[in-house]
């Protein structure tokens, strides 16, 4: 796929997150799942995610401050993050996806590379800066004043995003 390619799929994807119909609402906050899911797995999803997330904060108490590669071993992206953001953004993105902890990492040894997954969310975290510092800050007639697209835009609390109704359609080149 060429560039000129990537960056129409991209404008395609700025597009449908910019737009809001006027006269609703956009959401925010911490991604939560879909309503169509199944309540009960939700909520224990969200429960076993909130309590990995306060035994990594029990861990780096009196660290929170520092910056991550201080903390954490093997750190490649989110360098610049104090620790306790690391451990934040590592619940959005469980939260975003619908999985928790072991869908990217080997439990118990964070550090390790054994998962694609791992380095999938590397790439998706960088493709979303780029999207939000470089793309769709140059898009005109945005309703928001500071448009930014998140994981959840996209996944809405599952591992493989649906195509939207639009681009069912839509046929893919390749």
């Amino acid at each position: 796929m060429g560039s000129g390619t990537s960056l129409s799929a991209i404008g395609l994807l700025v597009l449908f997150v910019g737009f809001a119909p006027q006269g609703q609402p956009r959401t925010g906050g911490l991604p939560r799942f879909d309503r169509q899911q199944d309540s009960t797995r939700v909520a224990k999803l969200n429960a076993e995610i909130d309590q990995r997330l306060e035994e990594l904060k029990k861990q780096i108490a009196g660290k929170e401050e520092m910056m991550t590669p201080e903390v954490f071993k093997n750190i490649q992206s989110l360098q610049q993050l104090k620790s306790t953001d690391v451990v934040t953004r590592m619940g959005i993105w469980s939260r975003s996806l619908g999985v928790a902890c072991e869908h990217c990492h080997v439990m118990d040894k964070w550090n390790k590379e054994d998962k694609g997954e791992k380095q999938a969310t590397r790439g998706m975290d960088e493709m979303m800066g780029e999207i939000n510092s470089k793309l769709i800050v140059n898009v005109k007639n945005l309703v928001s004043k500071t448009p930014s697209i998140s994981c959840w835009t996209c996944h809405q609390g599952r591992v493989k995003p649906s195509r939207p109704s639009w681009a069912r359609n839509v046929r893919r080149e390749g």
